[in-house]
Order: C-alpha cells, then structure tokens, then sequence
C-alpha cells in the first residue's frame, strides 16, 4: 500500500510534538511529511533541527502547494488563520486535518464548510479528548442506555493558575486571535457533550467577565522577560530557564516579533476568564457548563439526569498539595499531580492511578465503574487519535473520528455564547449557519 503523503502547515510546539515528530517516528510505514511551512523562519529551522532530515520548508503556503506532492494538509496555526489553510489546501485537491478549534466565527466556519462541499474533500478535527478511555467509558455507558433518555447535562472545568494563567500571556488573549476561551478551549467541552450524547445545539445563551486577569493590578509590564516586578508576581515565566519555550519562542522572536512571555494582567487582554453558558438541544436536552481559568486545580467533572438516574464523573488532572506562591514551583511536576480534590488537603500524598463514574439509580443506590488513569498527553487521547487518523485499519463503532460538521457544531456553541455575552440575548444555531429554521 502506497504511503499517504503529509505536509504541515504551523511549527509550534503543538504542530511539532503533536504530528511532525511522531509523524517521522511512528508512522513512516504508512505516511511520508514532504513539507512543513511556518511565516517564521527560526521555527522552521528549529523544526528540521529536531526531525533530523531536510524536509522541504516554506514560509510561503501557497508555495508549498505548489511544489510538494501531497494528500493531506496538517494545520495547526494560529486559531484566526485556520479557515485561510484550510480552504486553500481544499481548493488545491487536499484532505485537511486541522487542530481545534477549526475556526472562530461563524462566517468563517461558513466558508469552510461551503469550501469542503465545493472540493469533494474532506476536513477532520482533532478531538483528542474523544480517544481518552475514561471520557470514552462514559460515552459507552450513555449508549447502553444507563440514564435513559438524557434530559440535562452539568458540566464544569477548571483550568489552574498554570495552564489557565497561560492562555493569558499568549496570543489567545484577543479574541480576534482565538475566539475566547468558549471557543479555543471549550470547543473541546462542547464537543465531548456533544458527542456523548449524540445530539446538536439549538439555542445558546452566555454570560461572561473578565476578573482575574487582565488590567487587575497596576505592577505589571508588556512581558515578564523585562518586568521590574517578577519578585512579587506569582505569574512570572522565565523563558530562559524552560528549553522548549526558549528554542520554540525566545530565540526566534527576531523573526516575528512575538512574545511568549507576555503579562497576565495586561490591558491587551480582552478575552473572559469566567464563564457560564446554558444550552438547548435539538431534542430538548439542556446543558449548563462553566469554565474557570484561575482555580485552585485542574480537571473537570460531567454529571447527565435522565429518567433510570444520574451519572457522575470527574477526572482530577492536577492539585497543588501546598500554597506554591511562585509560578516556576508550581509547574513543577513533584508539586502538581493528578489528586482527589476534597482529600488531599487531608494528607492525600499517592498520585491517582484511576478515575470512577458513579451512577445513582433515581429510585436510591449506586454503582461504580473506574477506568485506570492512561499514560500519554490528554488522558492518553493523542496517541489513539494519531493512530485513527494516520491508520486506515482502525475500527470506529463509537465514532471517534471527528468530521467538519462535529467541528462546527463545537465551535458553534462558543461563537454563540460569545454573541450572547455582547448583546444579553440567546443565539440560535441555524442563524449562525445562515439558515432560519
């Protein structure tokens, strides 16, 4: 069988580690990378540096394009710019496989949609969070039936003061960059109801503020590299002292201007950090989610009420067992370690080794399901999404694999909660997607 062949379109850390090195490393049996491209020189570089090999490098996409044989394009660029490769790549007769979100607005994400239909190709998502085998074991007791019909779903996340705090000082803190937090990190959330539960939105309605972060305190500077106050900040980043942020970032600024580093209190900033959003269904089911971007630890936790009962689930990724006022402490992995919340703070020292869904009968009870915790980035969901989307032998019975329709429909939440917190009025779906039923 002829290998597929790949180019890649955005060389960050993310485009790097997530698809080109495993791309060269653990699939050369069936796919071949016959060129990357990035507008930063440096990166490039970098990027061939760490393959090992002289792959075709581009800063110009359409150049690439033009000069490469390939059948599908990676894009794994800035959130604004999706729709710009992943169109393009349509029209010049390539399969696109895009990182999340696939855009941020909806005239964009109308323009994907209409491009895919004109070009007869096909766009995939990468939902990571779908291959996690606790996220799927919820996903396979919801299709045996075990709350009945779903009426509502509750769901909440957490990001912390590491990974929280992060979004914060890169370029997803403007909105024009990466559509909020409802849409690059929720499209996540709202796929995985989504998906769980097998049904679309049809009513959105949001509320949002920006609290924590932004113009909050007056000692603050445009990055922390020269900031005068990093003995008092509690989210100073030293891009000097982490390999991967200064050979990715810091060393290759010269060629874009771009600062990694950039202050989590700066007036720049124009994205919310808290937020709540109530959802109807197509079918009637309700969902109520809310996201933190400064809590005190990771994870998140899902609950769905039908009429057999509720089914509870959480998944604790990090907590920090003592108070770690400096930001470089509480990166560290002997300080942030996956643990049950409410009893760490009770002594709990052994890292979780397994996560439990509970499920109340609405007549009394409970039964538990636990699903031992998996090595890998997201839950172990990269590696199983990699093999779905560069394997074609890979069996699908709970459908996985993630289409541009499942893109929109993700996304489409959190473009509507973002217009829903601008005008103080629910959003429908179909307007979004230029229709009126």
């Amino acid at each position: 069988m002829a290998k597929k062949k790949y180019c890649l379109v955005g060389t960050g850390v993310r485009g790097v580690k997530m698809f080109l090195l495993p791309l060269v490393k653990d699939y050369a049996d069936v796919a071949e990378l016959t060129g990357i491209c990035d507008l930063n020189p440096g990166r490039l570089a970098l990027a061939k540096r760490l393959l090992g090999r002289d792959v075709p490098a581009f800063t110009d996409f359409g150049e690439m394009l033009a000069n490469v044989s390939c059948d599908t394009v990676i894009v794994t660029t800035k959130d604004a710019t999706h729709h710009e490769y992943i169109i393009k790549a349509l029209e010049a007769g390539k399969d696109v496989i895009t990182e999340k979100p696939m855009t941020i607005d909806d005239e964009k994400c109308r323009a994907i949609l209409a491009a895919e239909e004109r070009a007869g190709r096909r766009v995939r998502g990468t939902f990571n969070y779908r291959y996690a085998p606790f996220k799927t074991k919820i996903k396979e007791l919801l299709r045996q039936g075990i709350v009945g019909e779903i009426f509502s779903v509750e769901f909440r996340w957490f990001l912390d003061t590491v990974h929280g705090a992060d979004y914060y000082r890169r370029w997803h803190a403007q909105k024009a960059n990466s559509g909020g937090l409802l849409v690059h990190k929720a499209t996540h959330h709202f796929d995985l109801v989504n998906w769980w539960t097998g049904q679309e939105p049809e009513l959105v309605f949001a509320l949002g503020a920006r609290r924590f972060y932004g113009p909050t305190r007056d000692q603050r500077s445009e990055r922390c590299l020269d900031c005068r106050f990093t003995s008092a900040c509690q989210f100073h980043l030293d891009l000097r002292a982490d390999e991967e942020l200064r050979s990715f970032y810091l060393e290759n600024e010269a060629h874009d201007g771009y600062h990694r580093d950039g202050c989590v209190f700066s007036p720049r900033i124009d994205i919310e950090d808290t937020m709540s959003v109530l959802v109807r269904y197509k079918n009637g089911m309700l969902l109520s989610y809310n996201l933190s971007s400064y809590a005190p630890f990771e994870g998140w936790s899902v609950a769905f009420n039908g009429p057999l009962g509720r089914l509870e689930a959480t998944e604790e990724e990090t907590f920090l067992p003592t108070t770690q006022p400096r930001f470089a402490a509480r990166t560290a992995p002997e300080n942030r370690y996956p643990a049950d919340w409410y009893l760490a703070a009770f002594g709990e020292k052994e890292r979780k080794t397994r996560f439990t869904i509970r499920f109340y009968p609405v007549y009394g009870g409970v039964e538990t399901f636990t699903v031992p915790a998996s090595e890998g980035g997201h839950g172990g969901g990269d590696r199983r999404l990699l093999e779905m989307l560069f394997r074609e032998d890979v069996l699908d019975p709970l459908g996985h694999a993630a289409t541009s329709r499942d893109g929109a429909m993700s996304i489409l939440i959190g473009i509507a909660a973002n217009k829903s917190i601008a005008t103080g009025q629910p959003v429908r779906i179909a307007e979004l997607l230029g229709r009126r039923d």
